[in-house]
């Protein structure tokens, strides 16, 4: 998949991220704490993350807190020094996982 580096600008960000479920937006950089039921479903999120991150040639910065089951995820494109579609892209494909799947 070809990445997408249209850069943003903040407002438009802002009107993105008001269709993006749990993003928030940091100066140039999205992100949202993603919380699990339980570990199984960590690992299935976590398959989700690695697929999206190779498939989009996409490498986003994420934690994993396993005493409050929650996997923390940053994004931006760095080489644009912005969010760009790239990222926008990437956080709908993630907010796409569904327990269970």
């Amino acid at each position: 998949m070809t990445e997408d580096k249209t850069t943003l600008s903040a407002a438009e960000v802002d009107a993105e991220l008001q269709t993006l479920e749990g993003w928030s937006r940091d100066g140039i950089i999205i992100s949202r704490d993603f919380v699990f039921a339980n570990f199984k479903d960590i690992t299935s999120f976590l398959n989700h993350l690695t697929r999206t991150i190779t498939e989009q040639n996409h490498h986003p910065d994420f934690s994993l807190d396993t005493g409050k089951r929650t996997i923390a995820v940053s994004v931006t494109t760095h080489s644009e020094g912005a969010v760009t579609r790239s990222d926008i892209l990437f956080a709908r494909t993630l907010n796409e996982w569904q327990p269970g799947s």
